[in-house]
């Protein structure tokens, strides 16, 4: 029976996300024991490269893999953080393994190998968590064994293509200017394989510390996302809505076009999103908070860029399903904070909102 391959590609509304893979033991045998692992170290052949994504783009034969053969819905922006995980070597001139301008190749009747990619966008790129379910990060996967064919997935978020029940992260532990160090919680990969017309599930934590080395120089991080406090005192209610306390500080995040005297300013089909929320004085302070936490009201808004997504122009709108907001200053020139977690599922049809990154509200007393 020759090898095959199948290919899953993802419809999600709004960006790209992951999936991931590993190594299967041949049919009839016993899968040889792996070398056990130091606690907390990188996991026993394993390797991890990084590079800025459009650096990618600019060799003739990865621009052609990744944008005829790799089926993404959506490429990564230019400045994203591409981070490769396998247990092969893996070259920062040809980093897809096995894969060519038209698709995948197929590897030698011997090999076996996994590969994981994960593209972390710019807003997203700094030291701490990062929640792999965020529909802006997209992702790639392929595992193959030369005994049971292969498979390959590229997921427009790793929640929405695997049906969001395994969270799964990324945390940035440090960086410079030749590497990137990292831990990926992972877990058991959530793929839908077949052989022999019976799924299956491989057993395998991708998870583990990693130091991804370098291919050229490191992307930045895009600055903090803009936005707006201000007292309640000065803020007046929003259209059909009920007056601001006026002893709470009030929060307007996102890529809305808000200005101090126009704070609710319409989203009519702008492709823009708002997060608000309010600060009682108890929680003016560095601190986390719940965004489901009542007290503080948070919620978000959003509309699609002028199409037939936006024929109505009215916002979709919503509250949090989790996730928290960190204060991490505040004094008379605004509030420093950061989003995590704030993943959530939409109406049916609307698809899913992240507002997860770092935030610079400044103020508008």
């Amino acid at each position: 029976m020759r090898p095959w391959i199948t290919a899953l590609v993802a419809a999600v509304m709004i960006v790209n996300g992951g999936c991931g893979p590993i190594v299967l033991s041949p049919v009839g045998e016993e899968p040889e024991e792996e070398p056990e692992e130091e606690p907390g170290g990188e996991p026993p052949s394993r390797s991890a490269i990084a590079v800025r994504f459009g650096d990618l783009l600019e060799d003739p034969f990865n621009r052609l893999v990744l944008m005829n053969g790799m089926q993404f819905r959506r490429l990564p922006h230019p400045d994203a953080l591409a981070l490769f995980f396998s247990d092969s070597g893996q070259e920062c001139s040809r980093p897809l393994i096995g894969q060519g301008p038209d698709g995948l190749i197929l590897p030698p009747a011997t090999y076996t190998f996994w590969q994981l990619a994960l593209f972390i966008p710019p807003e997203l790129n700094r030291a701490g968590l990062i929640d792999l379910r965020d529909t802006r990060i997209t992702s790639y996967g392929i595992v193959w064994d030369s005994l049971r064919g292969g498979n390959t997935a590229v997921g427009a978020g790793s929640g929405g293509f695997f049906g969001g029940v395994d969270e799964k992260t990324l945390e940035i532990v440090s960086s410079d200017a030749s590497s990137v160090s990292v831990k990926l919680f992972y877990g058991t990969p959530p793929w839908r394989l077949e052989f022999n017309g019976e799924p299956y599930k491989p057993d395998l934590d991708l998870g583990g510390d990693y130091t991804a080395t370098y291919c050229g120089d490191p992307p930045l991080p895009s600055p903090p996302s803009p936005g707006r406090a201000i007292p309640g005192a000065a803020l007046a209610a929003p259209p059909g809505g009920p007056t601001p306390d006026p002893d709470a500080l009030h929060l307007f995040l996102g890529s809305a076009a808000e200005s101090c005297a126009d704070p609710w300013s319409p989203l009519a089909c702008t492709g823009a999103s708002r997060v608000t929320l309010s600060l009682p004085p108890a929680h003016q302070k560095p601190g986390i908070l719940d965004l489901t936490d009542p007290a503080i009201a948070a919620s978000f808004s959003f509309t699609y860029p002028a199409s037939a997504d936006c024929a109505s122009g009215e916002p979709v709108t919503g509250v949090f399903d989790g996730g928290t907001i960190e204060i991490l200053s505040i004094d008379a020139s605004g509030v420093s904070c950061r989003v995590y977690g704030s993943h959530t599922g939409l109406t049916p049809g609307f698809g899913v909102f992240d507002a997860d990154g770092l935030y610079t509200a400044s103020s508008c007393r």
